[in-house]
């Protein structure tokens, strides 16, 4: 139906209906539906039969209701009176070519055992009931969807086959069948068991994507790109959490320790390896640095400030070597990840290689999954990453320099706005950044805040900009000055 037109219904009904069948047709007329009924549009010296003839067969008429009631039911079967004349012409339409749609019965009546009353010739048609009180507006609701055809419910437009299909080396199957079990499970031991053997299951399918004769930085650029499907069964893990009751904080520290210490070593794959390159785990700590920002993505996208704070503050215990060695305590700075295989050895060689950021540029506009993970959001995460960073009392018992700071790869992609820290000026808003900051008052988080400052050299060569801070956004003493 075209916007701009006016839907025009013909109504059938009985004597016995008249009142209810005046009361429905004034009120569709008052809901914008043009009305064809007897009572209005039939006048004197018209031929009665002809009238009804017209009024069910013009293409004009975009819905015919039928009004069943006992009496009406009665008269229809036994092809007695107008209804009589009226049910001939209906059932000719009915049964030829006439859109089935067209014919809407419209139930005002049941008999003693609730079963309504509905002529013979459109028995098993999908009705309206307005018989009973209790639910007389959602179905009045249902047919006015019906005529202006806006249902309630929409088909989705057809999407394109899942590419993990192809993929037949690896199984996806048990992932998605384990975020399923999650989201249906009512109780919390069930919801820690399947979670526990998602991550099991997590980590045995990432194992797959190791190859200890990868040699080349296009390799290990090709084999991230590989892992895009099982990196989007993680981000829908995130989200069947949500319906959890767990510790969503304490839950994903966990998750990501694990993945460090375990795939980030060269034993987990050869417990017989005695060398180690630069490359041989490298699309793993890729992929950590990736599924760390999609994270705080998906946690700022729900404003779940408390998980955020406890995923940033916590201490990880993580490996100092690619051979694992003792586990030293250190901060999230951990997860960034430079890799030199993608950004030193095959992006000069690569048709991208003006970009600041092979990395950066692929997370952004090549691995981007809608609605939550857009190119804005996923920078913006990585920005923020840095920007909050100097904010934690962070610990680290490492001498590597990379647990010092958060390189914001992807921040040339970030929009200009950061609402977090725009809206600091809200005294009302400042109470979600107590719980980011794990501060308690206003001065404390103008305390952490102001530790937050511009850092110039935070740029890539040959770009003017460097990312920005929290205190680009606004001033010290700004924060909390507005009700």
């Amino acid at each position: 139906m075209k916007e701009d037109k006016i839907p025009k219904v013909f109504i059938s009904y009985s004597w016995s209906s008249e009142d209810m069948t005046m009361a429905l047709a004034e009120r569709l007329m008052s809901h914008g539906i043009e009305v064809v009924l007897d009572k209005w549009d039939l006048k004197e010296g018209q031929d009665k039969y002809v009238f009804m003839e017209q009024c069910v067969s013009d293409s004009e008429i975009d819905r015919v209701l039928i009004i069943c009631d006992k009496a009406y039911a009665e008269k229809a079967n036994n092809r007695e009176g107008g209804v009589g004349d009226e049910t001939v012409i209906i059932s000719t339409e009915i049964y030829g070519k006439v859109n089935q749609e067209k014919f809407i019965p419209i139930i005002v009546e049941c008999d003693d055992d609730g079963k309504p009353y509905i002529p013979l010739y459109i028995k098993t048609r999908i009705y309206v009931n307005l018989s009973e009180t209790e639910k007389y507006e959602e179905e009045y609701e249902k047919l006015l969807r019906n005529i202006y055809e806006k249902p309630l419910f929409k088909k989705p437009k057809l999407g394109s086959k899942p590419e993990w299909l192809e993929e037949d080396s690896v199984n996806l199957f048990p992932l998605q069948d384990l975020v399923r079990q999650l989201k249906g499970s009512g109780s919390v031991r069930k919801q820690n068991v399947i979670i526990r053997r998602f991550i099991d299951q997590y980590i045995e399918i990432l194992k797959s994507y190791y190859d200890k004769d990868l040699n080349a930085g296009q390799q290990v650029y090709e084999t991230w790109m590989k892992t895009k499907n099982v990196r989007d069964y993680f981000l829908d893990f995130l989200d069947a959490l949500l319906e959890t009751d767990c510790d969503m904080g304490r839950l994903l520290c966990e998750i990501f320790e694990r993945f460090y210490n375990t795939l980030t070593c060269v034993k987990t794959f050869n417990d017989k390896a005695n060398s180690y390159g630069d490359i041989e785990c490298d699309v793993f700590k890729t992929l950590i640095w990736e599924l760390f920002i999609c994270t705080v993505t998906f946690l700022r996208h729900f404003e779940d400030y408390e998980t955020l704070n406890k995923v940033l503050s916590n201490t990880y215990f993580l490996i100092d070597s690619g051979f694992g060695g003792s586990f030293k305590p250190t901060n999230y700075a951990r997860f960034r990840h430079f890799s030199k295989p993608i950004e030193e050895y095959y992006k000069p060689e690569s048709e991208k290689k003006d970009l600041f950021t092979l990395m950066g540029n692929t997370l952004c506009c090549e691995r981007e999954k809608y609605p939550i993970y857009t190119k804005e959001t996923l920078a913006q995460a990585d920005l923020f990453l840095y920007q909050v960073f100097n904010a934690f009392d962070l610990v680290s018992e490492s001498t590597s320099y990379r647990d010092s700071y958060w390189f914001p790869t992807c921040y040339v992609y970030a929009g200009e706005r950061m609402y977090e820290w725009e809206k600091m000026k809200s005294r009302k808003y400042c109470e979600k950044m107590y719980v980011l900051f794990g501060v308690e008052n206003v001065e404390k988080l103008k305390n952490v805040i102001s530790k937050c400052t511009y850092e110039r050299d935070m740029h890539y060569r040959g770009s003017f900009d460097a990312a920005l801070a929290i205190l680009n956004y606004i001033k010290i003493e700004d924060i909390g000055s507005r009700n």
